[in-house]
Order: structure tokens, then C-alpha cells, then sequence
């Protein structure tokens, strides 16, 4: 029998009474030893999380509606005794979770398992799904086609007739053709709940980038003290306006702040009498310039009949919506979204001092947003940097993460760092696990006995989520296709 010390010991009373402490005794030679039997290991790791659940672990159903549960642990599953697996969710949510597994292994599936029972079993909490694979409508039918559930799906484009939305949403193989997920699909578009991103027509500048661009005016400035002391006098202007109306640099600029500023430094290039031809007296002397770029932009808005821009997506999350699934499957327009939105979220969240209701941001194929910074650039370093600071930060405003993805060893460790709760499935690459040991502090033969994982087996361990804390512990997944199933046979 091989064991491997979880750190912490049993302790029993004279009464029986007994509880997990934290501690690692060290076994006497020659003492007996006795083995946990079914129901001690229950309650070791579902007693805390059930009451507070307040289900009850010895009715467990494979039922995401009727039970909570994530799966049942694995060491029994071949004898009858079923024990389920529970986590807490609102620590899950806040502090971060990912999956790991490779190609085939169930990540998509295990992902909407957890989505659908945060959902259904939580109420001060909403899922935002950056789908760059196109597989979350499918795997969540029956939540968005839920009249009770307040969702939106955003596509890429505009989607004129059921067909056309039935053949942009990604199936797994036995599901490719079946037409019963048409009125599935035909439920979202009565209940109005689909809708298609807009990248905003007119760029209206942000509060830095008008500092950006003083900052750049200093270069061919440093030779005359005047241009300089003009340029330091509006730049601290801008600082001002923006400390005093409570607002953020990365936000955008607007119409009072444009006539405000394009008074204040038409005023001070003649105070320094900076001359006419100058590069600085043509960017002062034309800041009015862009209150029409923001006029034009509010009238395309108001054209877009169904559009959703990254700012009416962060309305929606603030307003009655639970549940929203982005599946856009260009890397750069996902991207470009995921910034412009985690920034505009974070930023209004420390504004407010807001913490609650919780917003699950959930980045399926990690890979693509939270690349390794090293050998990024462009807009892939700024959607990793821009997640990472989510990731630090977001637990402190109620902003949770969430990282799916099969290739560990290309994203940011920096990121990666923060997660508080992991489940690894298959992982064939050396390197992949070799990583997430030295990440989560796990010992590598415990990850040695995922590669005998068949699909939907799972080796859970959190910080601060299960029951008992940083106690890995095989499990099986229920299977998200059954929900599904069930779904389409009773609107068959």
C-alpha cells in the first residue's frame, strides 16, 4: 500500500467526537494502522460545503437541477457506495479556478458542468464566457433557452434565419446533425436573447492617450523651456479634470472634457507664446476637432438595431443579465473585446468599492488571451497583461477567473499563479505537469497517476474551495452532454 501524507491529522475523543486539524503527526513504529472508511472520507470533504449548500450528501443525483455536485469521487466508483463532490462556489468564483487537460479530455464539458451549477445553485452570481471556440451555446442550450435564466449569446455577425445560427454553433460529432437543438436555438431568438458584438465605428480617445500624446510633444520640446513649462501646465490640467470628476485614464474622453481642455491649452500656448507652426500649437489648437469623432460615434450607436458594443455588454452584466456567452472566433476581435471590457469592469468595480453580485469571467482556450509574456507582442501581450491584472486584482471587487486550457506550458505564470483552485486532467507532455507542480505545489507522483485518467476524470485540489483545504482527490465528472440530453428529449 503506497501512502502519501495530506497534512492533516484525524483527531477523535473520548466521545467520538472527531475533526480534521491541520498538523502532520508522525506515525509510531509498530502502532496499527486503519484505513477511512466511505463515510469519514464524505465527511471530510463534503460536510462543511454541504451545510452550507444545505443539501444532503447521501441523496446525490446526477442532476444539476435537484444537486449541486460537481461528480463523485473516483476511489469508490467501483464499489456501490456513491460519495459526491462538492466545492463552495462563491470562494470557486472569487478566487479563481482552471482546468487542465488535453486535447479530448473533457475540459469544455467539465467547464459547463461547473458553469450550470454555479448558476442554478447561486444567486449573487453571473458568468461571462469568452467562447472563441464556438461550443458554449451548445453546452449551455438548456440555460440560455431557460425563460428564467436572464442570458445573451453575442456572435461575431449578424444572424439572419434559425439555420444560419444553427450551423455557426460548434457540436460534438454525435450531435452535429441532430435538429432537435433547433428549438433550443429557436427559444433564444423568441426570447430575444440573441444579439452580435460592434467594434466601435469612431475611436473616441482616452484620458491617457491625450497624456500619451503630451508626452510625445516633449520630445521635440526639450531645447525650448517655455514649450516645456506649456506642455507641464496642461498635462497637470488634465490630471486635474480627471481626479475631480472621480474618472479613470483609461476611460474615454467626453464632450465636457474636450471644450474644457480645448479652452484651458488654446489659452496656455499663447500665455508661453509657443509659435503658430509648432507641432504642439496644431495638437492644442485642435482638440474641438474631436467632439464630432464622439457625436459620430454616439449616432452609429443609436443606428446599430441588436449590436452590442463592449460598453452595452458591460451594462448588461451590471443590469438583470446572469448569463452571457461571446462566441466570436476571431483572435483579434475577441481579444481587442476582452480588454476594452475587464478594463471598464475593474475600474468601475474599485470606483464604487463594489464587491457583490460576483461576475465569473471564464477564458475557455486560455492560450489565447494569457499567452506567455515573454514571446508575445501586439495585442496579445496586452490581452495577457490586461488578464493578469485582472487576476490579481479582480478577487478584491468580485471578479473571478476562470482558465481552460490543454497547453499549460504557453501562458503566462504570472497569471497562473493566482488560481486557488485547479483540476488537471491528462496531461501527456512531461513539461505540462512538471509546471503545474511547481505552480500549485503538488507532488509529481500524484500527477504521475492522471495519465491513466480516461475522459471526465478529474484530480480536484483547492485552497480554500473544498471542504478540506489543499487535499488533492481523484474524481469522476458528471457529464454536461446528460443535461443536454435531457433538454432536448423533453422539448422534442
Amino acid at each position: 500500500i503506497d501512502a502519501i501524507p495530506i497534512n492533516y491529522d484525524l483527531i477523535i475523543n473520548r466521545n467520538c467526537d472527531f475533526e480534521f486539524v491541520k498538523g502532520f503527526s508522525y506515525p509510531v513504529v509498530g502502532s496499527s494502522i486503519y484505513l477511512l472508511n466511505s463515510e469519514m472520507i464524505n465527511r471530510m470533504y463534503n460536510q462543511k460545503i454541504a451545510e452550507k449548500l444545505g443539501t444532503d450528501p447521501s441523496k446525490t443525483v446526477d442532476d444539476a437541477r435537484a444537486d449541486p455536485r460537481l461528480g463523485i469521487i473516483k476511489m469508490f466508483q467501483a464499489s456501490k457506495t456513491i460519495i459526491p463532490i462538492y466545492v463552495d462556489f462563491e470562494k470557486l468564483t472569487r478566487y479563481h479556478f482552471g482546468v487542465f487537460a488535453f486535447t479530448g479530455g473533457g475540459k469544455s464539458n467539465l467547464m459547463s458542468n461547473i458553469l450550470r451549477r454555479i448558476l442554478l445553485h447561486s444567486d449573487n452570481t453571473k458568468v461571462i464566457v469568452f467562447d472563441i471556440s464556438c461550443e458554449y451555446v451548445f453546452l449551455l442550450l438548456d440555460l440560455l433557452a431557460d425563460m428564467n435564466v436572464p442570458a445573451k449569446v453575442v456572435l461575431e455577425h449578424k444572424i439572419d434565419s434559425l439555420e444560419q445560427f444553427f450551423n455557426s454553433v460548434v457540436k460534438p460529432r454525435e450531435y452535429e446533425v441532430d435538429e432537435r437543438i433547433k428549438a433550443g436555438l429557436q427559444c433564444i431568438i423568441e426570447q430575444g436573447k440573441l444579439a452580435y458584438y460592434t467594434r466601435p465605428k469612431q475611436k473616441v480617445p482616452t484620458y491617457s492617450q491625450f497624456l500619451d500624446e503630451l508626452t510625445a510633444q516633449r520630445k521635440d520640446s526639450v531645447d525650448k523651456p517655455h514649450y516645456m513649462n506649456a506642455i507641464d501646465r496642461i498635462h497637470d490640467a488634465i490630471l486635474e479634470y480627471v481626479e475631480n470628476h472621480g474618472l479613470s485614464e483609461n476611460q474615454e474622453v467626453n464632450e465636457d472634457f474636450v471644450g474644457y481642455i480645448n479652452e484651458f491649452a488654446t489659452e496656455t500656448i499663447q500665455q508661453f507664446k509657443v509659435h503658430e507652426k509648432s507641432g504642439l500649437y496644431a495638437w492644442a489648437t485642435t482638440r474641438a476637432a474631436i467632439v464630432d469623432i464622439i457625436r459620430k460615434k454616439h449616432e452609429k450607436e443609436k443606428e446599430e438595431v441588436g449590436g452590442l458594443t463592449a460598453e452595452k455588454i458591460r451594462e448588461l452584466l451590471e443590469s438583470e443579465e446572469r448569463l452571457i456567452c461571446i462566441s466570436i472566433s476571431d483572435p483579434f476581435t475577441i481579444k481587442d473585446l476582452v480588454i476594452t471590457l475587464t478594463q471598464d469592469l475593474l475600474i468601475r468595480r474599485k470606483r464604487k468599492f463594489q464587491v457583490k453580485p460576483y461576475i465569473l469571467l471564464v477564458f475557455d482556450e486560455a492560450q489565447e488571451f494569457i499567452p506567455e509574456m515573454g514571446s508575445s507582442i501586439g495585442i496579445d501581450k496586452k490581452c495577457s497583461k490586461q488578464v493578469e491584472t485582472l487576476l490579481r486584482q479582480g478577487r478584491k471587487y468580485g471578479l473571478g477567473v476562470c482558465l481552460a486550457t490543454q497547453r499549460i506550458a504557453y501562458l503566462n505564470t504570472n497569471a497562473l499563479q493566482q488560481l486557488h483552485t485547479y483540476l488537471v486532467g491528462t496531461l501527456p507532455r512531461p513539461y505540462d505537469r512538471a509546471l503545474i507542480s511547481d505552480t500549485f505545489m503538488i507532488d509529481k507522483g500524484i500527477l504521475e497517476k492522471t495519465l491513466e485518467f480516461a475522459p471526465g476524470e478529474w484530480l480536484l485540489s483547492s485552497y480554500i474551495a473544498t471542504g478540506i483545504e489543499n487535499v488533492p482527490i481523484f474524481i469522476k465528472a458528471d457529464n454536461a452532454e446528460n443535461e443536454i440530453e435531457k433538454y432536448l428529449k423533453e422539448t422534442a
